[in-house]
């Protein structure tokens, strides 16, 4: 029989990105799931200041066995100053309340393995540090592609602060208990299917669902076979910013980029850790002190590296970055912004091979109009054209005084450029920076956002396609290599922005929902449900086109072809309406495609060829 190691030397597809074929005594990253500290800061209530949270990670294509796992003391920020690591539990500069990690165990095939941090079960992790590593475990041998159960119990004192990791992923067996001391979490060890503490079980599947401490960085040795390990520099695209607890795959994977490398293609799954984070921008990366520190995780990683014989717990940078670093300058976004991180991971990291994906792009969905009415007829004047509106679709009116302009109305178009609809009546000119959104229906419709414009054009003072080219084509050694993502998410009609509504998948009603437009219901029958994701956005349309639209919610639940609404709706709709997945939600209100939803992250992941991984290797 051969082993992991003579496997790769015969496969050349399991090659390591540092030219090795396996070393089974360095660390490797190699956990599913795993996510670096960010988000909102949790305040311990009474009753429930003791904490256990069993997060569930994914192995490998290897054997594992032995294992170091890490708790950090600080959390990084999610959007403006991403990924300044100063979310504490006080201010920077004056240390908070520390966070008392009681034990810490892993549980794989139902036993438990109890780890410990300097020969001690408990460990004290102070605000504003790195954290802590547990010892070495060794364990019998991790199956390839197995669960492992991390359980962790930990306590401050009531109204101390607690900092945010992981949401809870209940499907996939992950729970939260919460109580007023030790001994009753450890109770759970026996039941550990039990339902969580409800106080800490709030907001399931939505941003608000809170987020509780637990490992970040994990390492394992085992039989790795020399495959790819990636180290990943990500934004908020690449972070899954758009996806949350309850749309995670069987694996716990989010999001687009950890769907691609988990996949079992190519040179199989590739085990990654990511280190970006919502919001993220290249020039704040790995740089920066006291206020605005970004350098910590970085700093865990040289930890790794001391313990590992001088080892990297990885052989490739897979480098997301570039979509939040816009200038009004190309060459600032570009050499400044975008290098400048290159340049010090290269420093960092000398000798590792650098794989980039450029960036998606960022398109408007609403156009500015000017309105005037005659009686109880608006008419709409949109100076850029139609581009795609059509008789019959329903449109968004926002921003107009009077308010009576402002909803959702069924338009008639008349004009190239114009059209009409009823409404109940008001002061004609409207006023104000007046907008007409179709929710993406289109992908004519779509605007280009600020520096956006497609195509690139060398002539710009800046732009995102300048940048995808110079990825592409390795520009000043930005990267060693390069997987496009354009091809992936793209419109088929349409350089340089999403697909609309229309050019993807949708299905229809099998059963009429609602009655009479008052009484509320919270279910809906589809021919096809396996479009969907909880949480992902839907719109449901009638008429002969399907562009009237009827209802728009977020997906609860989804069981067989039942979809559960979120909230409730009272809108009655016949059988054959058509439900259509929304590709994209905006920041705080469906009017730009920045961050993939659920139909897009699919469509990413399986529309970048898995042959593009034989790319990290060196």
């Amino acid at each position: 029989m051969m082993n992991a190691i003579s496997i790769a030397l015969a496969n050349p597809l399991l090659k390591g990105g540092d030219g090795s074929a396996g070393d089974p005594d360095r660390y490797m990253f190699f956990a599913t799931r795993n996510r670096m500290p960010s988000g909102a800061i949790v305040t311990a209530a009474s009753g429930t200041n003791y904490v256990c949270t069993k997060i569930v990670v994914n192995t490998p294509q290897y054997k594992t066995r032995t294992f170091r796992f890490h708790l950090s003391g600080f959390a990084s920020t999610e959007g403006g100053n991403s990924p300044q690591e100063t979310v504490v539990t006080g201010a920077i500069g004056t240390p908070g309340n520390s966070v008392i990690a009681d034990a810490m165990f892993i549980r794989v095939a139902g036993v438990f393995h109890q780890c410990s941090f300097a020969g001690s079960n408990t460990v004290t992790v102070a605000d504003q540090t790195n954290g802590a590593w547990t010892d070495e475990l060794t364990i019998p041998d991790v199956a390839p592609e197995s669960e492992i159960e991390i359980w962790l119990f930990y306590h401050t004192a009531v109204g101390d602060k607690i900092w945010p990791v992981y949401r809870i992923q209940k499907h996939r067996g992950e729970r939260v208990w919460g109580a007023g001391d030790l001994d009753t979490l450890l109770a759970f060890k026996d039941s550990p299917l039990a339902d969580s503490t409800a106080a800490l079980d709030t907001s399931y599947g939505q941003q608000a669902q809170p987020q509780y401490w637990g490992a970040d960085f994990m390492v394992a040795k085992g039989d790795w076979d020399g495959r790819p390990v990636a180290l990943g520099f990500v934004d908020s695209i690449g972070e899954a910013r758009q996806e949350y607890s309850s749309a995670a795959d069987a694996r716990g994977n989010l999001g687009w980029l950890r769907r691609w490398l988990d996949k079992d293609g190519g040179t199989g799954r590739i085990p990654h850790c990511l280190v970006g984070m919502p919001g993220a921008g290249s020039l704040r990366e790995y740089t920066g002190s006291g206020s605005s520190i970004a350098t910590r995780r970085r700093d865990i990683i040289r930890e790794i590296k001391a313990f590992n014989g001088n080892k990297l717990p990885f052989t490739v940078i897979a480098n997301q970055m570039g979509q939040n670093d816009t200038s009004t300058s190309y060459s600032t976004w570009f050499n400044s912004n975008y290098r400048g991180l290159v340049g010090r991971l290269r420093t960092e990291y000398a000798g590792v091979r650098f794989v980039a994906f450029p960036p998606l792009g960022r398109t408007t969905i609403t156009r500015n109009v000017t309105l005037t009415s005659v009686g109880t007829v608006a008419t709409a004047t949109i100076a850029s054209g139609l581009n795609g509106l059509v008789t019959g679709q329903t449109v968004s009116i926002s921003n107009a005084t009077p308010t009576a302009y402002n909803g959702n109305y069924v338009i008639t178009v008349t004009g190239a450029n114009s059209f009409t609809y009823e409404f109940s009546g008001g002061t004609s000119p409207a006023t104000g920076s007046i907008t007409c959104n179709d929710l993406g229906l289109r992908a004519e419709y779509q605007v280009y956002g600020a520096n956006n414009s497609w195509p690139a054009d060398g002539t710009d003072a800046s732009g995102k396609w300048r940048l995808h080219d110079d990825i592409m084509a390795q520009t000043s050694a930005c990267c060693d290599a390069a997987i496009d993502t354009y091809g992936a998410w793209v419109s088929p009609s349409r350089g340089g922005v999403w697909p609309g509504m229309l050019e993807l998948p949708s299905t229809m009603l099998t059963a009429q929902a609602g009655t009479d437009g008052v009484t509320t219901y919270n279910t809906i029958v589809v021919a096809d449900a396996s479009l969907f994701r909880p949480e992902q956005t839907l719109h449901i349309y009638s008429g002969p086109e399907g562009v009237a639209r009827l209802s728009t919610q977020v997906v609860g639940s989804i069981a067989g072809n039942v979809i559960t609404y979120q909230g409730a709706s009272a809108a009655i709709l016949p059988v054959g309406s058509v439900v259509r997945p929304a590709p994209s939600v905006g920041e705080l209100s469906p009017v730009s495609f920045i961050h993939p939803q659920a139909i897009m992250i699919d469509r990413i992941a399986d529309g970048i060829a898995q042959s593009e991984k034989l790319k990290f290797n060196s």
